[in-house]
């Protein structure tokens, strides 16, 4: 293969890779906050979490700053109908297809610092999806500037799925209690 075809192949390649994602904004109703959005895949997400105020949903700590920066947390059951209308709480399919998309662009060990937000965590939030190390609530506040929380739509026996990006690198999927407080992200109907 000439030099010319090998350097135009890796442009190509290069240049598909860092595509600059789709993005755009939402406005909820319900309070009249706008959020980002992103096209991951072909689903749209919030690229922020859900700071809509309900029953069953706190700030970090009780304190309204945490609510600006990070959004708010969510125990299951609010967590489901949390979202806006024409948006939904993601089920355990759509988030493995989100997972899916970004490990098979990035690599799963590169997958971790390419959601993880630039400025208010130490990634590249090259999608961005700019996830937020907004921690939980179990008995206590935990994890505020370690790690981010998401609840699934996806529930079996009274508890639910959520999903967890966390140290060295992970982002998996384990079985929760479902008075556990996480972040809600909401996906467009389609």
């Amino acid at each position: 293969m000439n030099s010319k075809i090998l350097f135009l192949l890796l442009v190509l390649t290069v240049t598909g890779a860092f595509a600059e994602p789709q993005k755009g904004s939402m406005r909820d109703s319900r309070d009249g906050r706008s959020y980002k959005t992103v096209v991951v895949g072909s689903i749209t997400w919030l690229a922020e979490n859900l700071a809509f105020k309900a029953d069953g949903s706190a700030c970090y700590d009780n304190k309204a700053e945490n609510c600006n920066k990070y959004g708010r947390l969510y125990n299951f059951e609010t967590a489901l109908k949390a979202c806006p209308s024409g948006w939904h709480l993601p089920d355990n399919d759509e988030w493995k297809r989100f997972r899916t998309f970004i490990e098979d662009s990035d690599g799963k060990e590169a997958a971790w610092v390419s959601l993880k937000s630039r400025d208010k965590w130490d990634g590249s939030d090259r999608y961005g999806f700019d996830v937020v190390p907004a921690g939980k609530a179990t008995d206590e506040f935990v994890d505020l500037g370690v790690s981010a929380h998401f609840w699934s739509a996806t529930s079996e026996d009274g508890d639910a799925y959520g999903w967890h990006l966390a140290p060295p690198g992970d982002f998996s999927m384990d079985f929760d209690v479902s008075t556990n407080m996480y972040s809600v992200r909401c996906v467009k109907n389609y």
